[in-house]
């Protein structure tokens, strides 16, 4: 496959360099004679390649931001700007431009990591290396080198002589294999001294292992095939190594615990105890082969048999695992505000008349007054002259018969018993009025405090609740037979809590704190079951330690105002306070929870407290 030329920088069919030459020749720009070329390392570092006038060409390289510079005083390079997107490396743009007698090159990039620059004979090579990822794909920091600085230019020097300069410099011992030959040209200004090495191993193909302060150097191949080797030796030693049976005991934690953790990670593709060791061999193991675990519930202990190895790791790694696991007391308030205030005023009045005038009888009252001759009044009274007892007849010179009294023109009292009242009644001639005002106002407030404790163990979940039980009886109808049926809802206060303590004495608790109770006052029509009211928070929050949070409050608030009138009389300015009456409710509620956890060490002291 090939690209057609074009006036611009273009790639190759190889994909592996970059030229602004015409022509269809699938080589690389330097293959062709040109002293610039573009290529991707197979670990997707970018490498700009760019033929000097010999080895010792001055050079100077400095970053801006995303931009790599390279300065090349007194070297002319053919000008130009390189699109290497497609190379699929952190360097996007090549930007070639004379600068005085020299040359510029700017190297414009994306998510670079780490760059080097290093000459080999009349080839300079400047290499920008991706910033590594993980397994997840997910970027990871740069490689670091703290080695102290230094400066090498030599020109065609043996690989094992500059590996003895380097070891001189740190002051390392070195060991070289045989079988390290060749040479390098390198030229290398204030670089680490362990980036030079590994940049000088990694031309070479070589690979080094460090024990202390000696390091040995020998090709990669001869690294692995030692590496494996030593790996074998290893798990033959495991195998011929004698076998002895210890019991470790367990002081805090549950022996059957601890033997799931050793299992899981010793044994992760067996099942049961005692086993033989399956899975892959690359994984941590604490037992080998050969060995086996038994868990005596009695004496909480673990009986283990295997190599004296595995057991001082296994030991070391109970003697992390077994430690007394620290407490939290967690105290819980839940304070209940109530405000209550009420107010009513109601008046109620009625007039009650009767008059016989010219053998006609009329009557005026609150009710129909059923005027009759001849009729009672409950009291005695004297009326035009006339004298009336009960049950008392009007003389035969009065003008009034009858009226029934206790009928009202304007009902509108209060609703409540009155805390204050003032009647007036007025009888005058042939006429009977009835007043009474009434008044009552009403104040409350109220607190209800709970406060539930509870202890318990960093990482286990504790419950404490206390409350009622309230049965509900629901009736069924079976084959024509009612049967009562019986069922019970908790009304309870209760708090569960799971706390998490941090390296830092800080608590991360999972709350979830109820309160219900039983309203009796409203009882569901026609039974005797009450509804519950329920308040509950349900959260996840990290308190310091002996700190108090306020999980959450409920405001409520509600202010009615009722009204009572006879229609038009009711409104009129002044005097229409005689035909109505007025009711004022208004009420608060405010719930409010808190909670305050404390460490408690093992000797049951609370942590920080004095």
């Amino acid at each position: 496959m090939t690209f057609k030329p074009a006036a611009v920088a273009n790639t190759t069919a190889s994909g592996v360099a970059v030229s602004t030459v015409a022509g269809n020749n699938a080589s690389t720009a330097m293959d062709r004679g040109q002293n610039i070329d573009f290529r991707r390392a197979s670990d997707g570092a970018g490498r700009l390649l760019v033929l000097t006038g010999g080895p010792n060409t001055p050079m100077h390289i400095k970053r801006e931001g995303s931009n790599i510079i390279i300065d090349l005083p007194n070297t002319k390079v053919e000008t130009g700007r390189f699109d290497v997107k497609d190379f699929a490396t952190p360097v996007e743009n090549v930007d070639v431009r004379s600068v005085g007698n020299g040359s510029r090159i700017t190297l414009v990039t994306r998510n670079a990591g780490e760059h080097l620059a290093y000459q080999t004979d009349n080839r300079l090579v400047i290499e920008v290396k991706p910033v590594p990822v993980n397994a997840n794909g997910q970027q990871v920091g740069e490689k670091k080198y703290t080695g102290q600085r230094l400066t090498l230019k030599f020109q065609d020097i043996q690989i094992r002589p500059l590996l003895q300069l380097i070891a001189d410099f740190t002051g390392n011992n070195i060991v070289v294999s045989d079988d390290v030959k060749g040479s390098i040209s390198l030229r290398l200004e204030n670089v680490p001294w362990d980036q030079a090495l590994d940049l000088i191993l990694t031309t070479k193909g070589l690979s080094m292992r460090k024990n202390g302060n000696v390091m040995y150097v020998a090709p990669t191949a001869d690294i692995v095939a030692r590496d494996k080797a030593e790996l074998e030796a290893r798990q033959q030693s495991q195998q011929l190594a004698p076998l002895v049976t210890d019991i470790v005991q367990i002081n805090y934690a549950k022996a059957d615990d601890i033997y799931k953790l050793l299992e899981s990670a010793s044994k992760s593709g067996d099942q049961g105890k005692g086993g033989k060791q399956g899975g892959d061999d690359t994984q941590q193991r604490f037992l080998t082969d050969r060995g086996s675990m038994t868990v005596d519930p009695r004496s909480n202990s673990i009986i283990i048999t295997d190599t004296a190895d595995a057991l001082d790791r296994i030991r070391d790694l109970i003697k992390k695992l077994d430690k007394p696991v620290r407490q939290v007391l967690i105290e819980t308030r839940i304070v209940i505000a109530t405000d209550n205030f009420a107010r009513q005023l109601g008046v109620r009045w009625g007039v009650q008349a009767g008059f016989n005038r010219s053998g006609s009888t009329f009557g005026l009252g609150g009710t129909a007054p059923g005027l009759t001759p001849g009729g009672t009044l409950p009291t005695t009274t004297t009326l035009n002259g006339g004298s009336i007892s009960t049950p008392g007849t009007l003389a035969s010179n009065g003008t009034v018969t009858t009226a029934n009294p206790g009928g009202w023109m304007v009902n509108t009292p209060i609703s409540g018993t009155p805390t204050g009242g003032l009647g007036l009644a007025i009888l005058g001639s042939n006429v009977l009025l009835d007043l009474e005002l009434s008044a009552l106002q009403s104040e409350g407030t109220g607190e209800i405090v709970s406060s539930p404790k509870v202890i318990t163990t960093n990482g286990h979940a504790a419950l404490i609740s206390q409350g009622t039980e309230i049965p509900y009886i629901a009736q069924q109808t079976t084959g024509g037979v009612a049967t009562n049926t019986v069922s019970f809802k908790k009304a309870v206060l209760s708090t569960e809590v799971t706390p998490q303590i941090t390296p830092n004495n800080n608590i991360i608790m999972d709350i979830n704190v109820k309160k219900d109770e039983p309203d009796y006052t409203n009882m569901l029509p026609g039974t005797t079951n009450p509804p519950i009211n329920t308040r509950e928070v349900k959260t996840k929050v990290e308190v310091k330690n002996g700190e108090t949070v306020v999980l959450g409050g409920i405001y409520q608030f509600q202010n009615t105002t009722s009204l009572n009138k006879v229609p038009f009389f009711g409104d009129l300015p002044g005097l229409g306070n005689l035909f109505k009456d007025r009711e004022v409710n208004k009420q608060r509620l405010e719930l409010l929870i808190f909670v305050t956890p404390k460490i408690i060490d093992s000797d049951q002291s609370l942590a920080g407290s004095n």
